[in-house]
C-alpha cells in the first residue's frame, strides 16, 4: 500500500478512535446537564429501573433524581387509591372448562416482544413464593414446577439477604411488603395495619388493585396478594398512565396483570434490552395492550431482568438476568 493511502487510513482510524472517545466523555453531560430534558427524563427513568444505577447516580444526586422521576410525588398521589370495582366483574359461566389463550405480540415499532395469556378462570390465579424464604428466592419456572402450574409470572417486590455484615447469602430472599397465598399471610415486613401497594385476588377471582393494608383485605375476603411499587394501570376500565408519564418510567422488559369485565386474567409479559432497538416496554405500552383486551382493572409488578413468563412446561420469554432467568421471591401461577 502507498505510503499516502497509509497515511490517510491512519488519519481515519484515529478521527474515528477520537470521536467515539469524545462521546463517551462527553455524553453523559450532554444527556444529564443539557438542555434536552425529555431525553433526560427517558434516560433517568430507564436506567434507575435497572441494576446499573450508578450510570445515573455518578451524575445526578437523589434529590435531583427523585425530582425529574416525580419519586415523591407519585407515592403521594398513590395514597388514596383503591380499587374495588367487583360490580363490574362478572364472570362468566362455566370459565373453568374454558381453555388458556396465548397471544404473541410483536408491535411495530421493534421496541420489544410481548406475551399475554388469557386465563379463563380467575379462581385458579395463585400466588407462589419461594420454598426457601428468607434464605433466597426461586426461579419463576422453578415455582410453577413445585405447583403443578400451568402458567406463571413473576411476582412482587423483593430484596436480596445479606447478613449484619453485608455478606451475601441469596438473591431474591425476601418478599417486599407482604405476601397472602391461600389465605393466610406467609410473609409481613411491617404491621397488618400498614398500607401498601398491592394486587390482590378475591376467593372469587376477583382483582383488587392499590394501597390496602393486609386488616383491610382481610375483610375484603382476599386470599392471594402481593405487593409493588405504584402506579396502578387501569382503573374502571380508564388508563392511568398518560403520555407524560413514559418518559418518567422508561423503557423496560415488564410484567403486568389485568382483569376484564367477565373475569378473565391477562397475564402480560413484555421483553427488553436485548439491543439498542429492542430497548423494553414503557408503562403505557403495557397499559394500551391491557386496554385493547379488555382489562378493567390492571396493576405493574416487577420488571427489568425479573420479567418472566412461563407456560405449557416451558419458558415463553427471554429473561436477560446476567444467568437467564432471575431468582425472585414471588410469582403469580395458574393451577390446572
Amino acid at each position: 500500500m502507498p505510503k499516502k493511502k497509509k497515511s490517510k487510513v491512519k488519519v481515519a482510524i484515529f478521527f474515528i478512535v477520537y470521536m467515539l472517545l469524545f462521546t463517551c466523555v462527553t455524553a453523559p453531560f450532554y444527556v444529564y446537564r443539557g438542555p434536552f430534558t425529555c431525553l433526560k427524563t427517558l434516560v433517568v427513568g430507564t436506567i434507575m429501573g435497572t441494576r446499573h444505577q450508578y450510570l445515573t447516580t455518578a451524575f445526578l444526586s437523589t434529590t435531583e433524581i427523585n425530582k425529574i422521576t416525580n419519586k415523591n410525588i407519585i407515592v403521594e398521589e398513590e395514597k388514596e387509591v383503591k380499587v374495588t370495582e367487583t360490580d363490574l366483574i362478572v364472570p362468566k359461566a362455566n370459565a373453568s372448562n374454558s381453555k388458556i389463550v396465548r397471544y404473541n405480540l410483536h408491535p411495530d415499532s421493534g421496541r420489544y416482544d410481548g406475551y399475554l395469556l388469557e386465563i379463563p378462570d380467575p379462581t385458579k390465579v395463585k400466588v407462589a413464593y419461594s420454598k426457601k424464604l428468607k434464605v433466597e428466592g426461586q426461579k419463576t419456572s422453578e415455582m410453577a414446577k413445585d405447583h403443578n402450574a400451568v402458567a406463571a409470572i413473576n411476582g412482587g417486590a423483593f430484596s436480596d439477604n445479606y447478613d449484619s455484615q453485608g455478606t451475601f447469602g441469596g438473591a431474591g430472599a425476601f418478599p417486599g411488603g407482604f405476601v397472602i397465598s391461600k389465605g393466610e399471610i406467609i410473609f409481613n415486613d411491617s404491621n397488618n395495619n400498614k398500607t401498601q401497594s398491592v394486587t390482590a385476588l378475591t376467593s372469587s377471582g376477583t382483582l383488587i388493585v392499590g394501597n390496602y393494608s393486609v386488616n383491610e383485605l382481610k375483610k375484603l375476603n382476599v386470599t392471594e396478594a402481593l405487593c409493588f411499587r405504584p402506579p396502578v394501570l387501569i382503573i374502571k376500565g380508564k388508563g392511568q398512565v398518560t403520555n407524560q408519564d413514559v418518559a418518567k418510567y422508561g423503557l423496560q422488559p415488564r410484567t403486568a396483570i389485568g382483569q376484564t369485565a367477565n373475569g378473565t386474567i391477562l397475564l402480560l409479559v413484555m421483553d427488553g434490552r436485548e439491543n439498542i432497538i429492542k430497548s423494553g416496554a414503557s408503562l403505557k405500552d403495557v397499559q394500551d395492550e391491557l386496554l385493547r383486551r379488555g382489562a378493567i382493572t390492571a396493576s405493574n409488578l416487577d420488571g427489568g431482568f425479573s420479567s418472566t413468563m412461563y407456560y405449557d412446561g416451558e419458558l415463553v420469554n427471554s429473561p436477560h438476568g446476567w444467568n437467564g432467568e432471575r431468582y425472585v421471591a414471588t410469582s403469580i401461577i395458574v393451577e390446572p
